[in-house]
């Protein structure tokens, strides 16, 4: 495929830019051991698996995850106001980048690509991550649900960002690791596809929607014409 005329990469941001499964169960972890003594009853572990099968990555569900965990492990000496309020007060702490996520932004953004960011949920949390990441200044423009009104995979988020970044969609490369909210959408928008694959993957995205399957970001720079883009 010729990819001579791509000037812009837009990537999604949770288990793409930043290492979910890390800052995940890091968070949990600490999260277990701060509440240790009203949890005696419970296994990390099975906390742990509990809140990931509850989680879907939106931080305006947490409370309904923690509900969901008060009742479910019966805990009557907390309330999911407690847990909820030490997530507001401490997932800030818990935002990792892949190794070679500033890395790979970087030489993006010195051979003159366009950087875009296409995340679900509140513009505020997700530009704090942005920040937290290191990342803020490689980014040219980033497209949130809460902005848009639309949330991935539906076409409006997408046609936001190609106009702000001004790209026609052949002329956009899009990053992501969800097939369904990310690959799929983006192909049929027009956009070069590329599916991160994370290894313990559980859907795939279907070989008529994804252009490109990457395992690290830095793998972009060998299917990206660098050289051409400057010195």
């Amino acid at each position: 495929m010729d990819l001579s005329n791509i000037k812009a990469v837009v990537f999604d941001l949770e288990g793409t830019l930043l290492d979910r499964k890390k800052s995940r169960d890091k968070f949990i972890e600490e999260q277990y051991e701060r509440f240790h003594d009203y949890l005696v009853s419970i296994q990390l572990a099975d906390f742990k698996n509990k809140f990931i099968e509850l989680d879907d990555d939106e931080d305006h569900d947490k409370p309904e995850l923690y509900k969901a965990i008060i009742k479910d492990f019966h805990i009557d000496r907390l309330t999911w106001k407690d847990l909820f309020h030490d997530f507001e007060m401490h997932f800030y702490r818990y935002v990792f980048p892949y190794y070679d996520t500033l890395y790979t932004l970087e030489k993006l953004n010195k051979r003159e690509y366009l950087t875009g960011v296409i995340a679900n949920g509140k513009s505020k949390i997700k530009q704090y991550r942005l920040h937290a990441l290191g990342i803020e200044h490689v980014i040219n423009y980033m497209s949130t649900s809460q902005t848009v009104g639309y949330r991935k995979p539906h076409p409006k988020i997408f046609e936001n960002i190609l106009e702000k970044l001004d790209t026609k969609p052949e002329e956009t490369m899009y990053v992501g690791d969800d097939p369904l909210n990310d690959v799929a959408p983006a192909r049929a928008m027009g956009m070069v596809s590329v599916w991160f694959k994370e290894a313990d993957a559980e859907i795939e995205p279907l070989p008529e929607e994804v252009d490109y399957t990457i395992s690290t970001l830095e793998e972009l720079l060998t299917i990206l014409p660098i050289e051409q883009k400057g010195n």
